[in-house]
């Protein structure tokens, strides 16, 4: 039921119109009508801060993030893509050259939207880290890895538009993918432990998205090449995922610290064996004051008891003990207790080389 309104009401001593009624309940819109709000703009001294003045700010705009460069990646791309090789030569038989030839961050839909087709597209988890990843084959890369599994010699032009892959190849690529997938967890350990499993896999990049087309993405590729055939990979990550170890990625930390090479230690190893260090033999030792010592001439002699035990110093280290004697007519000395050098020791020495 509404309630009808006069047109004049009196509230306390003052009477209000039916016009002043609409004007107050939004029902009139004419500048005649409308209430005057005091303007609350900022002021810069004396001077009012207009709009034109104000600067748009997008809080989620990462273009900031995709200027930085992360050194790291291209070390880990280096090991994933030595890894890699093995693998591509224990299932295919072919030898395989592959050159990672990129490692940047950019926009999703700008990566995507340059992968040619028909690629396979293989969607992967990657617990503990957010999110999903995509390892892709490109079409020219399908085909050598078709060719070289079952044997193709090469020589004929590969017809990539419009064609669909059949079941047998889509295995030979999810083998091929599982390889990735163990060589790349393995690249990313000094960096973090993954636990990956293949979720989807599918032709068509719009039915396997990771990220949105503006957010920013880890995209790195690789050059592989085998015999005859040459494609391209690629891998792509969110950078939101691995934002956790941004300082790592972007610090140049080799990550491969961990991982010491065989040939450079036992090289080391070598080297250290062959090199020449002094040894010494300590026969006797007597303690006299200053006064005795500024007094010393030539033709003074100091008398020492007979020592039964000599220490054996190497570079004013003290190793051992034993007796000397006499041996194919030189002087030797025998060890009959060898000490492994402490710290103090060693500190001890390097001070007296130091002075």
């Amino acid at each position: 039921m509404a309630a009808s309104v006069d047109a004049t009401e009196t509230v306390g001593d003052t009477a209000v119109s039916q016009d002043d009624i609409d004007a107050l309940m939004g029902l009139v819109g004419t500048p005649s009508n409308t209430l005057s709000v005091p303007s609350s703009e900022p002021k810069r001294g004396d001077q009012k801060v207009g709009r034109s003045d104000a600067v748009s700010v997008d809080l989620l705009n990462q273009d900031r993030v995709a200027r930085s460069r992360m050194p790291t990646m291209e070390v880990l791309n280096d090991r994933f893509a030595r890894a890699f090789r093995g693998s591509l030569f224990n299932y295919l038989r072919v030898n395989a050259d592959i050159i990672p030839t990129s490692a940047q961050m950019t926009k999703y839909g700008d990566f995507i939207g340059k992968i040619a087709l028909p690629s396979y597209f293989v969607m992967v988890s990657m617990t503990p880290l957010r999110g999903s990843m995509l390892f892709i084959l490109d079409p020219y890369l399908c085909y050598a890895v078709i060719e070289a599994f079952f044997g193709g010699n090469g020589k004929l032009e590969p017809k990539l538009e419009g064609r669909d892959f059949s079941v047998i190849e889509q295995r030979v690529f999810n083998q091929i993918i599982d390889h990735a997938i163990a060589d790349f967890t393995s690249a990313w350990d000094p960096i973090v432990k993954l636990q990956m499993k293949v979720t989807r896999s599918d032709v068509k990049a719009q039915f396997v998205g990771i990220a949105a087309s503006p957010e920013i993405v880890v995209a790195s590729s690789f050059e592989i090449e085998m015999e005859r055939w040459r494609g391209k990979f690629f891998v792509c990550f969110p950078y939101h995922s691995v934002e956790p170890f941004r300082e790592q990625l972007i610090s140049g930390v080799a990550a491969d610290q961990t991982e010491m090479d065989a040939t450079w230690k036992t090289a080391l190893h070598k080297d250290i064996q062959d090199a020449c260090v002094e040894a010494t033999v300590l026969l006797a030792a007597r303690n006299i004051t200053f006064g005795e010592a500024s007094k010393l001439q030539a033709g003074d002699i100091i008398p020492f008891d007979k020592p039964d035990i000599a220490t054996l110093f190497v570079e004013d280290i003290p190793i051992g003990d034993g007796r000397y004697g006499v041996s194919n007519r030189k002087y030797a000395l025998c060890i009959t207790q060898y000490r492994s050098p402490d710290e103090e020791d060693i500190l001890k020495a390097v001070q007296i080389k130091k002075e």
